[in-house]
């Protein structure tokens, strides 16, 4: 059992120390392309939101664009605001992994050097799992409204894009990794149980 953690521990720290490089390189690779002119602006836009969708070509007759989906454009010659709209609405949720994988990465070096199962180990869990939590929540709310932001530059009706997909994935994580720190807290309190009988 212990060989097995031997080696498991390194892999699973090499992989956090992976997420958190690899996460920060695409953010700055994200913010280095948003200040080039030209760089790609695309958004889904609601298809209820547009006018002559009935009207596409080269699709077969019966088949029609679904009203209450999307479709994605792309603004030809987009300005610095749009370009950082477009920014928003992503880096903040790789700064997030990045920093939750930094977090994993030292948590796993602090356990392959010492006993895992301390009050410490717990803290740490607990604080990785609020800032995955809240981080994504937020993460979620600052992504929709640039979203929300950036439409509102492509229609001419305003702003309509409506909240895309939800924060339950960052909260289903924050709670995983709750539960794992309340599981280790339990071993914490068994062993020191354990310690005052012997």
């Amino acid at each position: 059992m212990h060989d097995a953690l031997d080696r498991w521990l390194p892999r699973l720290r090499g992989t956090a120390t992976f997420v958190y490089i690899a996460a920060l390189c695409l953010a700055v690779a994200l913010l280095v392309i948003a200040f080039i002119p030209g760089s790609p602006v695309t958004l889904a836009l609601p298809t209820a939101d547009l006018s002559g969708t009935a009207r596409l070509g080269g699709i077969l007759n019966g088949v029609v664009v679904d009203p209450g989906g999307e479709i994605v454009f792309k603004v030809t010659d987009p300005s610095l605001g749009q370009r950082m709209l477009q920014l928003v609405t992503t880096v903040p949720g790789l700064l997030l992994v990045a920093e939750v994988a930094r977090r994993m990465r030292n948590l796993l070096r602090a356990a392959q050097k010492t006993d895992p199962f301390t009050a410490q180990t717990v803290r740490e869990l607990t604080l990785v799992a609020k800032i995955t939590a809240v981080g994504g929540l937020g993460v979620w709310t600052v992504a929709n409204g640039a979203k929300w932001a950036l439409s509102a530059t492509m229609l001419e009706s305003g702003a309509a894009v409506a909240p895309h997909d939800s924060p339950l994935g960052w909260l289903a994580v924050g709670l995983i990794f709750a539960a794992f720190a309340q599981l280790i807290a339990r071993g914490v309190a068994m062993r020191a149980e354990l310690d005052k009988v012997i």
